[in-house]
C-alpha cells in the first residue's frame, strides 16, 4: 500500500472505539488469521508510494500550519464490499475535511486514492470469512448490543452515535477532534504497519 496519511482520534477516543473494535459476533464464522487484526483507528488522509517514506518533511510540509484541530462527525456504520472497508463508520464531509484533502494531493503532486473518504473502519474481515458472512455478523452484533443508534442533527442530516461503554455502561461517542495527522508505512500483515512519524495540528 506504501506510504499513508492518518487523521487519528486521541488516546482517550482511541480507547472508547477500541472496545467497538474488540466486539465479536456470538455466531463468528471467522477463520482467516487475516481477520480482526488490532489496529490504531484512523480517516485516511491519503496514500502516497513507498518512497515519500524518505521525504517526509516534504509530506509533513503538504499540511497547512492553519490547519488546528480537525472536527470528524460520525454520520452512518456501514458494512463494506472490500477488506479494508469491511465495516465502517461514515464521516461526515466538511468543508475543512474537503480542503485539506485537496491541499495535501496537490501539493505532493499524487492522485487520491482514498475511497469512500472519509471514513473511519471498525474493523478487517477478510473476504473468505466474508463470503460466509461475517461483515454483516459483527455490524448486527453491534446493532444486538445496543452499539450504534441514529439521530438527527438541527439541519435535518443523519448522525450515528456509537456506545463505547463497557460493562453494560453507556458511553456514547459521536464524533472526534484529531489533534495528529500519522505517516503511516503500509506493507505486510496490518499489525506490522509502521508509524514512521506524528504531525501535531495544535501549536506545541
Amino acid at each position: 500500500m506504501g506510504l499513508t496519511l492518518w487523521i487519528v482520534p486521541d488516546e482517550k477516543e482511541t480507547s472508547r472505539l477500541g472496545r467497538i473494535m474488540a466486539v465479536r459476533p456470538e455466531q463468528s464464522v471467522a477463520a482467516s488469521p487475516a481477520s480482526y487484526p488490532k489496529f490504531q483507528p484512523h480517516i485516511t488522509l491519503a496514500s502516497m508510494p513507498t518512497e515519500y517514506k524518505d521525504k517526509l518533511d516534504t509530506v509533513e510540509a503538504s499540511i497547512p500550519k492553519s490547519t488546528g484541530p480537525i472536527e470528524c462527525d460520525f454520520t452512518s456504520v456501514d458494512v463494506g464490499s472490500h477488506y479494508f472497508r469491511s465495516v465502517y463508520v461514515t464521516i461526515k464531509l466538511t468543508p475543512e475535511l474537503a480542503a485539506l484533502h485537496e491541499h495535501v494531493h496537490r501539493v505532493l503532486g499524487v492522485q487520491p486514492h482514498t475511497p469512500l473518504f472519509p471514513h473511519m473502519s471498525l474493523v478487517y474481515i477478510d473476504d473468505a470469512d466474508a463470503a460466509n458472512g461475517e461483515r454483516l455478523k459483527y455490524y448486527e452484533e453491534l446493532k444486538k448490543e445496543g452499539k450504534i443508534s441514529y439521530s438527527e442533527e438541527i439541519s435535518g442530516n443523519e448522525m450515528v452515535s456509537l456506545n463505547c461503554g463497557a460493562y453494560g455502561e453507556k458511553e456514547i461517542v459521536s464524533r472526534f477532534v484529531a489533534r495528529e495527522i500519522w505517516a503511516v508505512l503500509c506493507h505486510g500483515p496490518v499489525e506490522s504497519w509502521e508509524v514512521l512519524r506524528k504531525f501535531s495540528l495544535v501549536d506545541p
